[in-house]
C-alpha cells in the first residue's frame, strides 16, 4: 500500500494571499531566489513580473511557516522552469486583525493595482472579499476557506484550494452506514465555521438516513468542568456514537475529559474530522493516550520522491530556524499552500507577456466609499486559466470544479497506541474500501468493500451500537413440572437455595435465544406444578407466575 502522510500540526489560519501583476520587461528578476541572486541575475534574464502580496500575522506561529513554505514553493518551481517568461514576487504586508487585512487588501487594489485576492476563511470574510473581487474582476483565491456561503454561479471570481467539507461529510455518513449506526452525537466547536460543517453534515446524514440525536457546541474559551458537566450529561442520556469536529488544543482537552468521565471505555464509538485528524503529531503522550481506540478521517496523500524531498528539506530549515515543537511539522495546508503557488505560478505564464495598457479596463466605485478602484480586464484571463490548469502537485492531483479544489480520497484510520493504522479508504466516486492502488484509485481485488478491524475504545474488538445502551432485562420464566417427556424440560429444585432448576432441550434453545438479543438479560425459573389439573394450559401457568422473584 502506498506510503501515506502520518504527521500533521495545527496552527490557525489568518492569511490573505494578493496576487498583483505587473508587467517591467526591462527589469530582471528572479522571484525563487533571493536579493543577491536577483542582482547576480540581472542583465542576464529579462522577465515579466507578477507581483504577489502576502498578508498575515507576521508574530503568529503560521506567519513564518507560510512565508517558508510560499518561498520554497517559488524556489522550486523556477529550479524546474527556468525559460519561464514571467515570475512571481512577494510583497508581504502584516495584518494583526481582520480590519488591517481589509485596509490592506484595499490599499493593494488602489495602489498596487492587484489583479487577485485570497480571501480569510470565515463566511463573513469571504463574502466580503468575493463580492468585492467581483465587483473589480479580481478572483478571490483561498485555500483556507472549507465551504461557502455563496453558490458559484454568484461569485465564480472566488477559488477555494482546499476540497470543500461537504465531502467530508459524506464520508463520515458513508462511515455510519458501514458500522450499521443509525444515530450519532456530534461535538463541535462553536465557531462560524463549525455551524457551516454541521449544516452539512445534517444534510448528508439526512440523505443516509442517520439521525443526529444530540448536538453540543463547545467553546475554546470553555472551562473543562463546563465541558465535564456536558459530557456527563451526554453520558445519561446513554448515546454511544460521537463524532468530534473542533480544534486540535479543544479535542484533545476533550478526549482527556471523555476518558475521566468513563466515555473512552468498551461500549463507545468516536470520530474525529480532519480539522482535528490532520494534527495529530502534535499531541502529548498524555492527549493520544486518551484517544486510544478512535476512528478519524483526513486527505490521503500519497507517497513521491519529490514530496519526500520536499519533507526532508523542509525539517533541515526548521533545523537552521532553530523552530521547535509542533510547530516545526508539515500539514496538509502546507501542502496545499505549496501546490497553490505552482497553480498560480502556471497560470501565469499561460497567459505570459501582456501589454500594460491592456490591464485595466473602467474604474468601480466601492459602497458608499469614495474609493474609486480599476476594473481589471487581466482578471477575467486568469480567470480563465487557472479554471484550466490541471497538475499532480504534493498534495495529489490539482484541478479546480466549479471553483474549488476537486477532493481527493480520505484515508481512514485508526488510533492504536502511538501511532495510526489505516483501515480503509473513501473516494467520492467509490464510498467506502479497503486500499487504493498507487494512482490513488480504489482496488478491485479485494472480496468486500467493508473496512478492516478496528480496536476500538477499551481494547475492544467488538463494534458499539449507535443507540442507547439499555438497562439489563429481567424476565420471569415459567417451567412446568412434568413426569414425562424430561429430555424436553426436566425440573428440579435446588435444596440448598429453594431455586428452580431447569434443564432439557426446549431449555437449551430457550437460552441459545436469548444470546441472540441485543441487549443484556437476567431470568429465573418459576416451576409451576398442578398434578390436580391434567387439563392446565400455559395461560394457566402464565397467570400462576409470581409478580416478584428474586434474581
Amino acid at each position: 500500500m502506498p506510503r501515506t502522510i502520518q504527521c500533521f500540526c495545527f496552527f490557525p489560519f489568518h492569511i490573505i494571499i494578493l496576487f498583483l501583476l505587473f508587467i517591467n520587461a526591462n527589469y530582471s528578476f528572479s522571484a525563487a531566489v533571493n536579493e543577491k541572486n536577483n542582482e547576480t541575475s540581472r542583465g542576464q534574464n529579462q522577465y515579466s513580473l507578477v507581483h504577489v502580496g502576502l498578508v498575515l500575522h507576521l508574530d503568529s506561529r503560521m506567519g513564518s511557516m507560510v512565508d517558508l513554505c510560499i518561498n520554497m514553493a517559488l524556489s522550486d518551481f523556477y529550479s524546474e522552469h527556468t525559460n519561464y517568461q514571467t515570475r512571481l514576487q512577494l510583497h508581504t504586508k502584516d495584518a494583526k486583525s481582520l480590519l488591517e487585512a481589509n485596509f490592506a487588501v484595499l490599499d493593494l487594489l488602489k495602489n498596487e493595482e492587484v489583479h487577485g485576492i485570497l480571501g480569510l476563511q470565515t463566511a463573513t470574510e469571504d463574502k466580503f472579499l468575493a463580492e468585492l473581487g467581483g465587483k473589480v474582476h479580481v478572483p478571490v483565491i483561498s485555500f483556507t476557506a472549507r465551504s461557502s456561503t455563496l453558490p458559484y454561479s454568484q461569485n465564480r471570481y472566488f477559488i477555494r484550494t482546499i476540497p470543500d467539507d461537504v465531502y467530508q461529510a459524506q464520508a463520515l455518513a458513508a462511515i455510519c452506514q458501514e458500522f450499521n449506526w443509525s444515530e450519532a452525537v456530534i461535538l463541535y466547536e462553536d465557531t462560524e465555521s463549525g455551524i457551516q460543517f454541521l449544516s452539512h453534515l445534517n444534510k448528508a446524514f439526512q440523505e443516509s438516513d442517520i439521525e443526529i440525536a444530540y448536538m453540543s457546541a463547545i467553546t475554546v474559551s470553555s472551562e473543562d468542568n463546563r465541558i465535564l458537566k456536558e459530557l456527563k450529561k451526554l453520558m445519561a442520556k446513554q448515546p454511544r456514537v460521537f463524532l468530534v469536529h473542533t480544534n486540535p488544543s479543544l479535542g484533545h482537552r476533550l478526549f482527556f475529559l471523555a476518558k475521566k468521565a468513563g466515555m473512552m471505555s468498551e461500549g463507545y464509538a468516536w470520530i474525529i474530522t480532519y480539522y482535528l485528524s490532520n494534527f495529530l503529531s502534535s499531541m502529548d503522550f498524555i492527549a493520544r493516550d486518551s484517544m486510544e481506540g478512535v476512528l478519524g478521517i483526513r486527505p490521503y496523500v500519497s507517497w513521491s520522491k519529490k514530496l519526500d524531498s520536499f519533507q526532508e528539506r523542509w525539517k533541515r530549515n526548521m533545523v537552521l530556524k532553530n523552530w521547535t515543537g509542533s510547530v516545526r511539522d508539515l500539514s496538509i495546508h502546507g501542502l496545499w499552500l505549496y501546490d497553490t503557488i505552482h497553480f498560480l505560478a502556471t497560470a501565469a505564464e499561460k497567459i505570459g507577456l501582456v501589454n500594460s495598457s491592456l490591464l485595466y479596463g473602467n474604474t468601480s466605485k466601492i459602497g458608499t466609499d469614495t474609493t474609486n478602484l480599476k476594473i481589471s480586464a487581466f482578471g477575467p484571463r486568469l480567470l480563465n486559466k487557472l479554471s484550466r490548469t490541471k497538475f499532480k502537485g504534493l498534495s495529489g492531483e490539482f484541478q479546480l470544479i466549479n471553483g474549488q479544489l476537486t477532493p481527493s480520497a480520505l484515508e481512514i484510520f485508526n488510533i492504536i497506541g502511538n501511532g495510526e493504522r489505516t483501515v480503509g479508504f473513501w473516494t467520492l466516486d467509490k464510498g467506502i474500501t479497503r486500499e487504493l492502488n498507487s494512482t490513488g484509485e480504489p482496488t478491485h481485488t479485494t472480496p468486500t468493500k467493508n473496512l478492516k478491524n478496528v480496536m476500538w475504545p477499551g481494547d475492544s474488538v467488538t463494534r458499539p451500537n449507535s443507540g442507547a445502551l439499555p438497562a439489563t432485562v429481567k424476565l420471569r420464566v415459567g417451567v412446568p413440572v412434568k413426569h414425562g417427556f424430561t429430555e424436553f424440560v426436566n425440573v428440579k429444585i435446588d435444596a440448598a437455595t429453594n431455586r428452580t432448576l431447569a434443564t432439557g432441550f426446549s431449555i437449551d434453545i430457550f437460552l441459545a435465544a436469548l444470546q441472540l438479543l441485543p441487549f443484556p438479560t437476567k431470568y429465573v425459573f418459576c416451576r409451576y406444578n398442578d398434578s390436580k389439573n391434567s387439563n392446565w394450559s400455559y395461560d394457566n401457568m402464565l397467570h400462576e407466575i409470581p409478580d416478584q422473584e428474586s434474581f
